[in-house]
């Protein structure tokens, strides 16, 4: 089916900036699709927090322009984006999420931002998101609660909840994520989208300087070559982060389409755990992503082998570390209006003032122990293959299950696999394993050594090609 036979809402990322660039559809006409679907529809979803077609019309006139003068706009071309409310953007709110930030205005474009204007990304507006990124669904004081598209008395997730909702009702065919516990993976895992978060430092930030050592942006993507497209275009160093990156020798889009990433993974070892030693998982989506875990070893030609996978529970540690971030930027602002700010970030900030040398050691050591387990498992196998998360999306206004599977969970339980890998660093995806009995999407995910990110990307192109998902949620298709 050509693009012209299909719905322009329909098309992925990659597909409406090659029309664009090909002069089949105009940046303009996209552009007024995507806007028409979000008067339609972000009443009920709540996806956006902020619009500015005005200047989104002014780029995608210029990207027409382009295209007429022969020029070629960028591998973005014309391409409506949202972008999370967390993400510096030039002119626009800049408000964390928070009521201590409601009348901020950023004063610049972070790297990320500026990577995808300069090719031919169009931003449309901000999709929201929970306070300072810190819960895995999305509900704030200043934007409301935003809803998954599959369930919208369900959450999209967290902290990418917006861009979630937006990508998986059509109302964007990309926007931007990131990811520093799990925030591109549980939202993508809840809303059916294809997740990716990148090696830590892929990216290289252009500051504030998180120096957590988790956190990574990234895309809310519905398919494999979107994300890998996307990630070539922001990936690269900064000068200011001493972390960063180069840029991968071969381009991911490149080592997708060619066919030298899935032929790398063939043969590759493969370990499963529904546990990581220490979680508890829905025994419905346990079985969904075993299934989905399974299916891919088979069509990808990969070598399941018995692991025992047991890494010590990190979310404590993690929580702590991640804390300690959060009050680096906003514990001046917030120690006087702790009544402004909702639960969860409010506990943490709290946190830091008790925090004693010894936890912050524990939780130090904690983290090197996790560390050191996780490499022990990549000693033995090249993929590590899991749940996403061990329940589909919970309600909307949270908070997430106390328990699950007849067992009592701490407030990390709904997703115990993901912070893990931010803590390691290393390349994860969550593919979508398929849905509950409600009509819930699950996700499945892959995780490979640092900087192995053409093998999780190969990883997730053979399931779509051989068991392909949903684009959209059925109501908005």
């Amino acid at each position: 089916m050509s693009n012209q036979e299909r719905a322009i809402f329909e098309l992925d990322a990659w597909q409406l900036a090659d029309a664009i660039r090909d002069d089949e559809f105009s940046a303009a006409d996209v552009l007024d699709t995507y806007v028409q679907r979000i008067k339609e529809f972000d009443g009920e979803l709540n996806a956006f927090c902020h619009l500015d077609v005005d200047a989104a019309r002014r780029r995608a006139d210029e990207i027409d322009a382009a295209v007429r003068e022969g020029r070629d706009p960028g591998r973005f071309a014309g391409v409506p984006m949202g972008v999370k409310e967390l993400a510096s953007v030039q002119g626009w709110p800049y408000t964390h999420g928070s009521l201590l930030y409601k009348d901020e205005i950023a004063s610049h474009d972070g790297t990320e931002i500026a990577r995808l204007r300069a090719e031919g990304a169009v931003l449309v507006g901000l999709t929201t998101a929970p306070e300072f990124g810190s819960t895995n669904w999305t509900r704030t004081f200043l934007h409301g609660t935003t809803r998954n598209p599959w369930d919208p008395e369900r959450t999209p997730g967290g902290s990418s909840g917006g861009s979630a909702a937006a990508v998986a009702s059509g109302m964007m065919p990309i926007c931007t994520g990131g990811d520093g516990g799990g925030s591109i993976r549980i939202p993508s895992s809840y809303s059916g989208l294809f997740g990716f978060k990148v090696s830590f430092g892929r990216v290289g930030d252009s500051g504030p300087f998180d120096d957590s050592l988790t956190a990574v942006p990234g895309p809310m993507a519905r398919s494999v070559r979107d994300a890998a497209r996307y990630v070539d275009v922001i990936s690269g160093p900064t000068v200011v982060d001493p972390t960063s990156l180069p840029k991968p020798s071969v381009p991911y889009e490149d080592a997708l389409l060619s066919g030298a990433a899935v032929e790398r993974l063939r043969g590759k070892r493969a370990a499963w755990s529904s546990t990581l030693g220490f979680a508890v998982c829905d025994p419905e989506v346990e079985k969904l992503a075993h299934e989905a875990a399974l299916a891919l070893c088979d069509d990808a030609g990969l070598e399941l082998v018995d692991v025992d996978v047991r890494l010590p529970n990190g979310g404590r540690a993690w929580g702590i570390l991640s804390s300690l971030s959060m009050a680096a930027l906003h514990l001046d602002d917030a120690r006087d209006r702790l009544d402004d700010v909702t639960f969860v970030p409010r506990a943490g900030l709290q946190m830091i003032d008790r925090l004693t040398p010894n936890e912050l050691l524990r939780a130090i050591r904690r983290r090197q122990e996790v560390l050191a387990a996780i490499a022990a498992v990549f000693e033995q196998v090249d993929v590590l293959l899991t749940p996403t998360t061990a329940t589909a999306a919970f309600l909307a206004e949270g908070p997430p299950p106390m328990e699950i599977g007849g067992q009592r969970v701490g407030g990390m339980g709904s997703v115990p696999f993901t912070a893990p890998f931010n803590i390691s660093g290393q390349p994860a995806v969550s593919i979508p394993a398929g849905l509950t009995s409600e009509g819930l999407p699950v996700g499945l995910q892959a995780v490979t050594r640092r900087h192995d990110e053409d093998l999780v990307l190969a990883a997730g192109l053979i399931a779509e090609t051989n068991r392909p998902w949903p684009k959209l949620a059925p109501a908005y298709r």
